[in-house]
């Protein structure tokens, strides 16, 4: 009996040790986060910017005795249908926490389908579009502040510098940049700004010498030329070669390999970013983060790696805080949804709403110099302002 017993107590024992190290191990596993980007087509020089800031802060945010945090990184193409193919490969058989990775709006509304429907928590580090944290959103968080809000911040810049000002609006027929006109022309008619002309491209257009000729003969006071990849530099060129005035010229966002695109006669121009080296106040961390990532690029980061870097600071700080939260889906996505920080380059607060949006704010730059790494540019203004404070979910569909 006291036989029988003793090797019961073995056999326990030996199940309770071989449990608890299974266990152990597991706890050890990698928390495995599906970064689905665009490392090909259109969009691919914003998602190689963003990679390149994601990679940096994986190294730091990954020290020994820390539970680590893999991003499997995988290429959309710039296409919505492969996003979605990209989302289910992650969910289901690499079995990741969460999702994250698109800088384009377009991929990010088809991974939010996804995500939404399958209950997986999808951070998003660089996409805009307002209808990502519609209401009702649940398992969707958006880092970057919604694209209508840019269009009217730059609405009421405008307004500051010439009331009554004549504005030629120009365009790329993408989700991002519709949004962006939408709230500028929602502020324009409060703001007293007449726009005329205003000008869409087809995705897919290659040259605007037409529509330059057309802007001038306007004689207007602001162009905002809303574009993406080479075409934004094209249409840039025209308009400078036509007659335009880099003063007179608005890029309602710009980011290093854009900005150094439009080259050194573009010297006096405007754009917006939420985080620029050029900035006011840079944390401590952000102008390491400003050092470190030009010596390893050859570049100046600006909100784009920004963004993505801290997504990764994002993701470390909720997994440290709620140890629990790295295996369970939904302990994760409660977490972020009461998730209170600050972005540690730059200081500026983050916080989400009941639906997964952030509070509204922008940097506007003059641009002043653009050498051949990098550029120069001064901080005329700051803003932030409440997404509440324009109707964006009923402007932009």
């Amino acid at each position: 009996m006291s036989s029988r017993i003793f090797r019961a107590g073995s056999s326990l024992a030996t199940c309770l040790a071989v449990c608890i190290g299974a266990t152990a191990a597991r706890a050890q596993d990698p928390v495995k986060i599906g970064f689905i980007t665009e490392l090909t087509g259109p969009w691919s020089f914003t998602g190689a910017s963003c990679v390149a800031g994601l990679k940096l802060a994986q190294v730091q945010l990954n020290p020994p005795g820390k539970r680590q945090i893999d991003f499997q990184i995988v290429d959309n193409q710039t296409q919505p249908a492969q996003a979605i193919a990209a989302a289910r490969s992650q969910d289901v058989q690499s079995k990741v926490l969460a999702l994250s990775g698109p800088t384009s709006s377009d991929t990010a509304l088809a991974i939010n389908g996804y995500a939404e429907q399958n209950k997986v928590p999808f951070l998003v580090p660089v996409a805009a579009f307002p209808q990502l944290t519609k209401p009702g959103t649940r398992y969707t968080f958006r880092i970057e502040p919604d694209a209508a809000g840019w269009g009217y911040a730059w609405a009421k810049f405008i307004e500051k510098q010439k009331p009554g000002a004549k504005v030629a609006l120009l365009y790329s027929d993408f989700a991002l940049m519709r949004a962006i006109a939408a709230g500028l022309k929602w502020q324009a008619t409060k703001s007293n700004i007449k726009i005329e002309p205003e000008i869409i491209f087809p995705q897919g257009s290659s040259d605007a010498s037409i529509q330059a000729a057309q802007v001038l003969a306007a004689n207007v006071d602001y162009v905002i030329w809303i574009g993406a990849g080479g075409f934004e530099t094209t249409v840039t060129n025209q308009l400078l070669d036509i007659g335009i005035k880099p003063e007179q010229i608005i890029h309602p966002y710009g980011f290093t390999t854009l900005i150094r695109s439009w080259g050194k006669r573009s010297a006096g121009s405007h754009y917006g970013t939420f985080f620029d080296a050029n900035i006011d106040v840079l944390t401590d961390e952000g102008k390491r983060f400003v050092e470190d990532f030009t010596k390893q690029n050859d570049r100046m980061p600006s909100y784009i790696e920004n963004y993505c870097y801290i997504t990764a600071t994002i993701f470390r700080e909720v997994i440290d805080r709620n140890p629990q939260a790295a295996d369970d889906r939904e302990k994760f996505r409660d977490a972020l949804s009461t998730f209170k920080s600050k972005e540690a380059t730059s200081g500026v607060p983050i916080e989400f709403d009941g639906n997964g949006a952030r509070k509204e704010y922008m940097y506007f730059m003059e641009l002043q110099d653009v050498g051949a790494k990098d550029y120069k540019a001064k901080q005329k203004f700051y803003a932030e302002w409440d997404p509440e404070v324009l109707p964006v979910y009923d402007l932009v569909k």
